[in-house]
């Protein structure tokens, strides 16, 4: 069975929690601050429990009520080998076999693969025991891979469309912009624009949906974002940290920007859908958990260190640039005698 990057790191992120199950979590810059809150018991999917013994077995129960055991030692073995495999392969796209694991994926996952919903935002789900509330707790959580390809956090559709109204110009600057057809047209638009005195104002998100998800995080949340979002192509940067700074004029300033798009970054990866009505509730609720490079697997905690999770997020992520043509980007067109184009919000892990 063939797996892309991502889906082989889920499964490496899996066998190595097998192993290693009390979970390390980490601060913004990847230092370990606590090891010793959370344990996993038993890793929870739609068919299958696996539930770890006595670190040295263990055992799988189907939903049909099958048990079968498996030795940690050879999990381990086969989460070596996977690492290998996967560091080994340069393309950082595609789905590739890896012939050596095809007896673990039929006996472990009976043949599928981790995850099976890709409209689910968990990827792992476990029950955990909190040496903090002395009791047992369920937890889904998110697992972001240093091996791969980075992962994309906000897909681009047509519900991520912003609406700008232009002022100062005419059909004729309107027509030589929309003729633009360089490498870098959405940049030399911009710069035509504003060399013949053309104003940008934020009008909208076009989305309805998203809107109104926008909306339960901050009343002011689309204006941020729109104009962030104009400022990515003023400034030519797409890194999130930095374009905060741009906007951020004083303390006050930093601690209501940060929190704002802190929590917005925070809803994406964990619970809003921006097609989707959202109810503020997300889906995720353990945090992240990080696959290094090293084959480290560490936590990103939710629960206990929210702030840090909030922090990564911002320092680790950029905007990304979608198709212009399919979502006609800085493509002016006129309505009620008034100048309008739009930009689609994309964002990605560094």
């Amino acid at each position: 069975m063939g797996f892309n990057k991502g889906e082989w790191s889920e499964l490496y992120a899996f066998l190595y929690l097998l192993e290693n199950n009390n979970l390390a979590i980490v601060d913004e810059n990847l230092d370990v601050i606590q090891d010793d809150v959370f344990k996993i018991l038993e890793f929870v999917f739609i068919n299958n429990k696996y539930k770890i013994r006595n670190n040295s077995n263990i055992l799988k129960t189907h939903i049909s009520g099958t048990e079968i055991e498996h030795s940690i030692k050879t999990i381990s073995d086969y989460a070596f080998l996977l690492l290998q495999k996967i560091l080994s392969h340069k393309k950082a796209k595609g789905s590739f076999e890896i012939a050596e694991l095809e007896p673990l994926i039929n006996e472990l996952l009976d043949g599928k693969k981790l995850k099976g919903s890709s409209k689910t935002k968990g990827d792992l789900e476990a029950n955990v025991f909190d040496s903090i509330r002395l009791g047992t707790i369920n937890l889904k959580y998110n697992i972001k891979s240093s091996l791969g390809a980075s992962a994309t956090l906000l897909n681009a559709s047509n519900h991520t469309n912003f609406i700008y109204e232009v002022k100062n110009i005419n059909d004729e600057v309107m027509n030589k912009s929309n003729a633009i057809n360089t490498r870098t047209k959405l940049l030399d638009k911009y710069r035509y624009l504003q060399i013949n005195g053309a104003k940008f104002n934020f009008i909208k998100v076009e989305s309805e949906v998203f809107h109104n998800n926008l909306r339960l995080i901050d009343s002011q949340l689309d204006s941020i974002l729109g104009k962030m979002l104009i400022l990515s192509y003023e400034k030519n940067e797409k890194d999130i940290q930095k374009l905060l700074s741009l906007i951020i004029e004083n303390s006050n300033d930093e601690l209501y920007y940060k929190t704002k798009i802190g929590s917005f970054a925070n809803a994406v990866t964990f619970g809003m859908r921006v097609s989707e009505s959202w109810n503020g509730v997300n889906e995720v609720n353990g945090g992240i958990i990080l696959v290094l490079k090293t084959g480290k697997v560490y936590l990103l905690d939710l629960i206990y260190f929210k702030p840090i999770v909030d922090k990564y997020l911002i320092d680790n992520i950029k905007l990304d640039s979608p198709s212009s043509g399919r979502y006609k980007m800085f493509k002016i067109y006129k309505e009620n005698n008034k100048y309008y184009f739009k930009l689609n919000l994309q964002i990605r892990f560094k």
